[in-house]
């Protein structure tokens, strides 16, 4: 089955008319169908192509070619409690299709987006397997909040979408704009993720699998010395360091003063140890999914069964993910349809220790992991006191965190009039999440002094949705209107748990914690401890809603929105708000006078304005509290009257009765274009959004016994362009080569914080600024040998970080401060290439983020001001010298102050990387009928195999990330695997 231009057409429908005997095409177009005769009547059918009748004959080797359907050109995008064809939106959706999501075998959905939508900056937060990652749609909102999108799952909104299986996912659409998010009220104000998930169509039984194994691997490491250079280094800097200190290097300096027994001995022997390559691994990737599909039309049912084993490049580490997709949807009349599924996920992550990364890149190459018998060695020299060799930890420090999600949904339709119709959907996010840690004494953590030390937590979240709606849809001549209106509620309630321990007299783990004793350890003896926390939270939201949609002639559209929300975290009075939107759009490329231009498909503008609230504020604030809190936690205190002492409680704030939303307005203005029959289709808008009202820590007068108090104060700016373009650059039977490329540019800046005008220095948060500066020195140079006079000036001499002196004063103070940059991407984007030649395909994906400044924690930790264990001693640098006037770094020997070092640590974390190459096979029906299958395709996929940037550290990724327990190495990975449809 082919369309008019001979590409085959992969999932299309095959029924034989009057009955429920049908099924599907496989990758190559190509289907098999079991008739009782020879003789009847095939019904075919594709989304977006003219359903046709092909009569059987005697002949039963069928050609199919499909013609496209004008009316079904336009893609169908999901939008909120809905979905609408793309050509009559007034706002900004962009998609992502299924097989654009599994192809990329990104490990979760949310990193499938990374340089495939415009203006989504989807950022990895660690190279570990689970790892988090945040997603910002269109800059930040908030200057101290929460800045993440709203999760929409099949039309309910969720948590996170980090537990859904890639290969479940039928499509992801985002709302972008005010005019689009406003729906969803107070939730949408960051953009809003909406995921629909695959479920059962009309046809015979059709059992799919698509599975893949690989390895994973370190790559794109930072330059470190080996042995042999590291010990040369050593003489260096601690002879520099004695010159500089004035003492004779001849006597403070030598290979005894400055190397252990344990060294000396290594570098005599010229054995060295890469304390890296102890602690990484190729890790081992599989993953397997299995579906079942089908359905008469009246009853269609779906199953899947996913299994994830996700290995990290990190020894130790390990993710395995279990899932479970099951839906039933049943047609009881042209009145009446219900449907009920269930997504359930069970997740096991080892992530391994939080030490033993750092441990591997603090210690020494001189020193050794394993003593000369051949057993590990807990100290890797005598004279490092405190960092352990990682083999231990790997051992000795012990993680575990398991969970099970289940996300329960129902529905029910009721047609009351052929045009008016009503829905109900109940449903639940449930977690049940346990965890624990356990480290031994003989870890980095415990020292080899400490007893060992163990926790137990637990997590559960219990949140359930109840949506009603009426919709009503009616065309009358030239004019076609269509209103939504319903209620919402949602319930959300999480309790938590944990007790840390510490004295357990035997490895345990952390299933026998009450067994703690006091424990002797080289003569000290250590009583047992116990400290147990809990929490309790719960909030209800409730929301009035309405839109509608009109067009005239299909070529003037309007959309009007309203949503009227709720939230129970408010202070009376305050509880309620209205969240507005408009949106118009002209097709002009339907009018007269555009007709005659044959090579312009469609032309259309459109200009929205909206309004949209936040109320996932984080509670990271110099109070620690609830940001709405219009109440505040008290508590235990006492007071002493003439020695009689009077127990009570006293109040850890202040709360702020008019506290409320914040509010963010957007204004958009979009132009879509699409020539030679849609050859080129491209997309750009333009967004001017304020968000006011930022929640803050206010001064306020000291007399009424508090000095602050959260208030809505902040205003911040987000402007930018996005644009989008799709090109199908070769067409023909046997070739095929299509483009999309990406780009977006955001501008955030600060308008105001308190109200007076002023920075708030000690947060970084200057106005005209972005929300994410970083304040500090700058580091213009090294002083150079040639400068030794002016050094002195300030107090420097050559060798020594050159500062820059912003005011010309002579001295560096703390008023030599600029702002350095941001880690926001001045500008991120994507391009992907896809191939169809014969029965191969091939997808190259390109991500770009650029204009990041970062604080990097590696050059950070690098800094060579002494030879302690804080320092990542074997990192190779072009170090300053007399001999080698370098400005790349400073001279590690010569006392640096902390100014110095910090200011050092900024740098650009811009990149470039091929986030995915696939090539993939199908192979002909003729060989797969053989196996007795109805399509085989076989492909090889690299993900993120190749990295071009500046930066130095281990991924720019995640260069402001801290090294205990969130940094890793930077990884890619390659598998083969197999799509079979039975």
């Amino acid at each position: 089955m082919t369309d008019e231009k001979g590409e085959s057409l992969p999932g299309a429908t095959v029924l034989l008319k009057g009955t429920t005997n049908g099924t599907t095409t496989d990758m190559s177009g190509n289907f098999s169908l079991a008739l009782p005769t020879a003789k009847g009547v095939l019904i075919v059918s594709f989304v977006g192509y003219q359903t046709i009748e092909v009569p059987i004959s005697n002949n039963l080797d069928i050609k199919v070619v499909l013609k496209a359907d004008a009316k079904s050109l336009d893609e169908v995008v999901v939008v909120g409690y809905g979905t609408q064809k793309k050509r009559d939106l007034t706002g900004t959706v962009v998609s992502l299709e299924s097989k654009e999501i599994v192809n990329s075998k990104a490990p979760n959905a949310q990193e499938a987006l990374q340089g495939r939508l415009s203006g989504v900056d989807v950022k990895r937060s660690s190279g570990k397997p689970g790892a988090d990652l945040t997603i910002e749609i269109r800059g930040a909102n908030s200057i101290g909040g929460n800045t993440q999108p709203l999760y929409v799952l099949d039309g309910i909104p969720v948590s996170n979408i980090n537990d859904i299986n890639p290969a479940d996912i039928e499509r992801i659409d985002v709302l972008k704009d005010a005019s689009s998010t406003a729906i969803y009220g107070s939730r949408g104000a960051n953009g809003v993720v909406i995921v629909t998930t695959k479920k059962g169509s009309a046809g015979g039984a059709r059992i799919t699998y698509d599975g893949y194994a690989g390895f994973v691997e370190a790559y794109n490491l930072p330059p470190m010395m080996n042995g042999a250079e590291f010990a040369a280094y050593t003489r260096e800097y601690s002879r520099t360091r004695a010159i500089d200190q004035g003492q004779d290097p001849d006597v403070v300096a030598t290979d005894e003063k400055i190397f252990s027994a344990t060294e000396l001995r290594n570098i005599k022997n010229n054995s060295f140890t890469n304390w890296i390559d102890l602690i990484k691994q190729r890790g081992l990737q599989t993953s397997h999914l299995l579906s079942l599909n089908g359905g008469d039309g009246k009853t269609n049912t779906f199953l899947s069964l996913g299994y994830q084993d996700y290995q990290g490049a990190e020894k130790v580490a390990d993710l395995k993910k279990y899932t479970l997709k099951i839906g039933v949807d049943k047609t009881l009349s042209d009145k009446f349809k219900f449907g009920a599924s269930t997504y359930a996920a069970f997740v096991d992550n080892k992530p391994g220790g939080f030490e033993a990364f750092r441990s591997a890149h603090r210690l020494r190459p001189t020193g050794s992991a394993y003593n000369e018998d051949g057993s590990e060695r807990f100290i890797a020299f005598e004279t490092e006191a405190q960092v352990t060799n990682p083999l231990f930890d790997f051992r000795n420090e012990v993680r575990r965190t398991q969970y099970i999600r289940l996300l329960p949904n129902v529905y029910g339709e009721w047609m009351i009039l052929k045009d008016l119709k009503f829905r109900s959907t109940f449903t639940t996010d449930i977690t049940y999440q346990r965890g624990g840690s356990y480290l031994d004494t003989y870890t980095k953590s415990r020292a080899g002094t400490q007893p060992s030390s163990a926790s137990y937590d637990t997590y559960h979240v219990f949140n359930y949705d109840q949506e009603n709606f009426l919709s009503y849809a009616k065309e009358f001549g030239p004019h076609s209107l269509s209103i939504l209106a319903g209620t919402t509620a949602n319930y959300y309630q999480n309790d938590a748990s944990s007790t840390n321990v510490s004295g357990l007299p035997y490895r345990s783990l952390w299933y026998n914690l009450g067994t703690t004793t006091a424990v002797t350890i080289g003569g000290t003896t250590t009583p047992p401890s116990t400290v147990a926390t809990s929490n309790y939270a719960k909030q209800t939201t409730m929301s009035y809603l309405a839109r509608a949609n009109y067009s005239f002639h299909n070529r003037y559209l309007v959309t009007l929105t309203g949503r009227y929300d709720g939230n129970s975290i408010l202070a009376e009075g305050k509880k309620w708000d209205f969240f507005p939107s408009a949106g118009f759009a002209w097709v002009a490329s339907d009018e007269d006078f555009f007709k005659q231009y044959e090579f312009l498909n469609l032309l259309k503008a459109r200009v929205s304005y909206g309004e949209s609230g936040n109320a996932a504020i984080s509670s990271n604030n110099p109070l620690g509290l609830n940001p709405y809190a219009t109440q505040v936690t008290v508590t235990p205190s006492y007071y002493d009257f003439n020695g009689v002492t009077a127990n009570g409680f006293s109040p850890s704030g202040l709360g702020n009765k008019n506290l409320t939303w914040e509010k963010t307005r957007e204004y958009n203005a979009g132009l879509e274009i699409s020539l030679f029959k849609g050859r080129i289709s491209l997309d750009a808008d333009y967004y001017n959004k304020t968000s006011r009202g930022s929640i803050l820590v206010q001064q306020i007068p000291a007399g009424n016994g508090f000095n602050s108090v959260l208030s809505n104060v902040g205003r911040v700016r987000n402007e930018g362009v996005e644009l989008n373009l799709n090109t199908v650059n070769v067409t023909n039977s046997k070739f095929t080569w299509k483009t999309n490329i990406n780009f977006a540019h955001n501008h955030n800046e600060i308008l105001d914080l308190y109200g007076d005008g002023k920075d708030d220095v000690g947060n970084s948060w200057f106005i005209g600024q972005n929300v994410r500066s970083y304040y500090d020195y700058k580091v213009i140079g090294v002083w150079q040998t040639d400068e030794a006079v002016k050094a002195a000036e300030y107090g420097q001499k050559p060798g020594q970080w050159k500062l820059q002196d912003t005011n010309g004063d002579g001295k560096i103070s703390s008023d030599d401060r600029v702002v350095l940059g941001n880690n926001s991407p001045k500008w991120f984007g994507g391009i992907s290439n896809t191939v169809n030649f014969a029965n191969f395909d091939l997808n190259v994906t390109v991500y770009t983020r650029q204009g990041v400044t970062e604080y990097n924690q590696f050059l950070s930790a690098h800094e060579f001001g002494d030879q302690g264990r804080a320092r990542f001693n074997s990192f190779n640098r072009s170090y300053w010298t007399p001999t080698n006037p370098t400005n790349e770094w400073a001279n590690a020997a010569i006392e640096q102050d902390g100014n110095r070092r910090r200011a050092s640590g900024y740098t650009d974390a811009s990149y470039t990387k091929i986030s995915n190459i696939t090539l993939g096979y199908n192979v002909p029906k003729a060989m797969s009928g053989r196996f007795g299958v109805g399509g085989l395709r076989l492909y090889a996929t690299a993900y993120n195999p190749f990295i071009f940037t500046d930066y130095v550290g281990w991924d720019p990724e995640t260069a402001s990330l801290n090294t205990y327990g969130q940094q890793s190495f930077r990884t890619r990975t390659f598998l083969f695997g197999v799509n079979v449809s039975l």
